[in-house]
Protein backbone atom coordinates (compact mmCIF):
# COMPACT_ATOMS: atom_id res chain seq x y z
CA UNK A 1 0.00 0.00 0.00
CA UNK A 2 1.35 3.40 -0.95
CA UNK A 3 1.98 5.91 1.84
CA UNK A 4 -0.39 8.45 0.27
CA UNK A 5 -3.11 5.80 0.01
CA UNK A 6 -2.55 4.82 3.61
CA UNK A 7 -2.72 8.43 4.78
CA UNK A 8 -6.01 8.89 2.91
CA UNK A 9 -7.40 5.71 4.46
CA UNK A 10 -6.36 6.84 7.93
CA UNK A 11 -8.14 10.14 7.39
CA UNK A 12 -11.27 8.37 6.11
CA UNK A 13 -11.17 6.00 9.10
CA UNK A 14 -10.88 8.99 11.44
CA UNK A 15 -14.03 10.34 9.81
CA UNK A 16 -15.78 7.07 10.69
CA UNK A 17 -15.32 4.98 7.54
CA UNK A 18 -15.34 1.33 8.58
CA UNK A 19 -14.45 0.36 5.01
CA UNK A 20 -11.28 2.45 5.12
CA UNK A 21 -10.27 0.97 8.46
CA UNK A 22 -10.99 -2.54 7.18
CA UNK A 23 -8.58 -1.88 4.29
CA UNK A 24 -5.92 -0.77 6.78
CA UNK A 25 -6.50 -3.93 8.80
CA UNK A 26 -6.13 -6.12 5.70
CA UNK A 27 -2.92 -4.31 4.77
CA UNK A 28 -1.32 -4.86 8.19
CA UNK A 29 -2.99 -7.91 9.72
CA UNK A 30 -0.34 -10.43 8.64
CA UNK A 31 2.49 -8.43 10.23
CA UNK A 32 0.49 -7.77 13.40
CA UNK A 33 -0.45 -11.45 13.70
CA UNK A 34 3.17 -12.52 13.09
CA UNK A 35 4.42 -10.07 15.72
CA UNK A 36 2.03 -11.48 18.30
CA UNK A 37 2.49 -15.08 17.19
CA UNK A 38 6.23 -14.84 17.70
CA UNK A 39 5.57 -14.19 21.38
CA UNK A 40 2.31 -16.03 22.11
CA UNK A 41 2.30 -19.71 21.18
CA UNK A 42 -1.48 -20.21 21.56
CA UNK A 43 -2.90 -19.50 18.05
CA UNK A 44 -6.39 -18.66 19.34
CA UNK A 45 -5.01 -16.23 21.90
CA UNK A 46 -2.77 -14.68 19.23
CA UNK A 47 -5.77 -14.20 16.94
CA UNK A 48 -7.74 -12.58 19.78
CA UNK A 49 -4.82 -10.31 20.61
CA UNK A 50 -4.53 -9.26 16.96
CA UNK A 51 -8.21 -8.30 16.98
CA UNK A 52 -7.71 -6.41 20.23
CA UNK A 53 -4.75 -4.61 18.65
CA UNK A 54 -6.87 -3.32 15.79
CA UNK A 55 -9.73 -2.42 18.11
CA UNK A 56 -7.37 -0.39 20.28
CA UNK A 57 -5.87 1.21 17.19
CA UNK A 58 -9.32 2.15 15.90
CA UNK A 59 -10.22 3.74 19.22
CA UNK A 60 -6.90 5.62 19.39
CA UNK A 61 -6.67 6.59 15.72
CA UNK A 62 -7.50 10.21 16.54
CA UNK A 63 -4.45 10.34 18.82
CA UNK A 64 -2.02 8.94 16.23
CA UNK A 65 -0.10 11.91 14.83
CA UNK A 66 1.90 10.11 12.18
CA UNK A 67 5.33 10.62 13.79
CA UNK A 68 6.10 7.04 12.78
CA UNK A 69 4.69 4.82 10.05
CA UNK A 70 1.28 3.34 10.83
CA UNK A 71 2.77 -0.16 10.64
CA UNK A 72 5.24 0.61 13.44
CA UNK A 73 2.49 2.13 15.58
CA UNK A 74 0.33 -0.99 15.09
CA UNK A 75 3.27 -3.29 15.87
CA UNK A 76 3.95 -1.35 19.08
CA UNK A 77 0.33 -1.86 20.14
CA UNK A 78 0.61 -5.55 19.19
CA UNK A 79 3.79 -6.01 21.23
CA UNK A 80 2.18 -4.31 24.23
CA UNK A 81 -0.93 -6.53 23.94
CA UNK A 82 1.26 -9.64 23.71
CA UNK A 83 3.41 -8.64 26.69
CA UNK A 84 0.33 -7.80 28.78
CA UNK A 85 -1.18 -11.16 27.87
CA UNK A 86 2.02 -13.05 28.75
CA UNK A 87 2.33 -11.24 32.08
CA UNK A 88 -1.27 -12.15 32.90
CA UNK A 89 -0.66 -15.77 31.90
CA UNK A 90 2.45 -15.89 34.09
CA UNK A 91 0.47 -14.52 37.06
CA UNK A 92 -2.32 -17.04 36.41
CA UNK A 93 0.12 -19.95 36.20
CA UNK A 94 1.85 -18.77 39.35
CA UNK A 95 -1.48 -18.76 41.21
CA UNK A 96 -2.38 -22.19 39.84
CA UNK A 97 1.03 -23.71 40.62
CA UNK A 98 1.25 -27.32 39.49
CA UNK A 99 -0.59 -27.08 36.11
CA UNK A 100 2.65 -26.01 34.43
CA UNK A 101 4.26 -29.18 35.66
CA UNK A 102 1.20 -31.11 34.48
CA UNK A 103 1.54 -29.57 31.03
CA UNK A 104 5.20 -30.53 30.93
CA UNK A 105 4.31 -34.01 32.16
CA UNK A 106 1.87 -34.38 29.25
CA UNK A 107 4.65 -33.40 26.82
CA UNK A 108 6.91 -36.06 28.32
CA UNK A 109 4.42 -38.91 27.90
CA UNK A 110 4.65 -41.31 24.98
CA UNK A 111 1.84 -40.82 22.45
CA UNK A 112 -1.41 -42.56 23.37
CA UNK A 113 -0.85 -42.57 27.15
CA UNK A 114 -3.48 -41.19 29.49
CA UNK A 115 -2.95 -37.39 29.40
CA UNK A 116 -3.75 -36.68 33.08
CA UNK A 117 -0.66 -37.11 35.28
CA UNK A 118 -1.16 -38.45 38.78
CA UNK A 119 0.50 -37.19 41.96
CA UNK A 120 3.30 -39.78 41.74
CA UNK A 121 4.18 -38.67 38.22
CA UNK A 122 4.16 -35.00 39.20
CA UNK A 123 6.32 -35.72 42.22
CA UNK A 124 8.77 -37.68 40.06
CA UNK A 125 8.80 -34.88 37.49
CA UNK A 126 9.52 -32.28 40.19
CA UNK A 127 12.45 -34.35 41.42
CA UNK A 128 13.77 -34.78 37.88
CA UNK A 129 13.35 -31.06 37.15
CA UNK A 130 15.28 -30.27 40.34
CA UNK A 131 18.13 -32.48 39.09
CA UNK A 132 18.47 -30.62 35.80
CA UNK A 133 21.57 -28.47 35.64
CA UNK A 134 23.03 -25.76 33.46
CA UNK A 135 21.71 -25.25 29.96
CA UNK A 136 18.94 -27.86 30.29
CA UNK A 137 17.56 -26.22 33.40
CA UNK A 138 17.69 -22.77 31.80
CA UNK A 139 16.06 -24.05 28.62
CA UNK A 140 13.16 -25.72 30.46
CA UNK A 141 12.71 -22.63 32.60
CA UNK A 142 12.65 -20.28 29.63
CA UNK A 143 10.46 -22.38 27.34
CA UNK A 144 7.98 -24.02 29.71
CA UNK A 145 7.85 -21.78 32.76
CA UNK A 146 8.48 -18.35 31.26
CA UNK A 147 6.75 -19.14 27.93
CA UNK A 148 9.58 -17.74 25.83
CA UNK A 149 9.35 -18.74 22.16
CA UNK A 150 12.11 -20.97 20.78
CA UNK A 151 13.03 -18.28 18.26
CA UNK A 152 13.64 -15.78 21.06
CA UNK A 153 15.69 -18.27 23.08
CA UNK A 154 17.73 -19.03 19.95
CA UNK A 155 18.36 -15.37 19.25
CA UNK A 156 19.46 -14.66 22.83
CA UNK A 157 21.66 -17.75 23.07
CA UNK A 158 23.31 -17.37 19.65
CA UNK A 159 22.03 -20.78 18.50
CA UNK A 160 19.75 -21.63 15.63
CA UNK A 161 16.08 -22.18 16.33
CA UNK A 162 16.49 -25.78 15.14
CA UNK A 163 19.23 -26.30 17.72
CA UNK A 164 16.91 -25.01 20.45
CA UNK A 165 14.14 -27.38 19.36
CA UNK A 166 16.62 -30.28 19.30
CA UNK A 167 17.87 -29.37 22.78
CA UNK A 168 14.27 -29.25 24.04
CA UNK A 169 13.65 -32.69 22.55
CA UNK A 170 16.75 -34.10 24.27
CA UNK A 171 15.83 -32.54 27.61
CA UNK A 172 12.27 -33.93 27.35
CA UNK A 173 13.66 -37.38 26.53
CA UNK A 174 16.03 -37.21 29.49
CA UNK A 175 13.22 -36.07 31.78
CA UNK A 176 10.97 -38.85 30.47
CA UNK A 177 13.67 -41.44 31.24
CA UNK A 178 14.20 -39.95 34.68
CA UNK A 179 10.46 -39.94 35.48
CA UNK A 180 10.01 -43.49 34.19
CA UNK A 181 12.99 -44.61 36.29
CA UNK A 182 11.59 -43.00 39.41
CA UNK A 183 8.15 -44.49 38.84
CA UNK A 184 9.56 -47.96 38.28
CA UNK A 185 11.70 -47.72 41.43
CA UNK A 186 15.00 -47.74 39.58
CA UNK A 187 17.79 -45.38 40.32
CA UNK A 188 17.10 -42.12 38.50
CA UNK A 189 18.62 -41.80 35.05
CA UNK A 190 19.72 -38.60 33.31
Amino acid sequence: MEIDDEAALVEEARQGSETAFARLVRAHQAQVRACIGSRVRDPEAADDLAQETFLRAYRALEDWRGECPLRLWLLAIARNRAMTYLAGEARRREREGAPLEAALARRLRPEGDDPAPDDRELSALRECLDRLEGPGQALVGDFYFRSRPAAEIARDSGRSEGAVWMALLRVRQALRRCVEGRLSGEAPRG
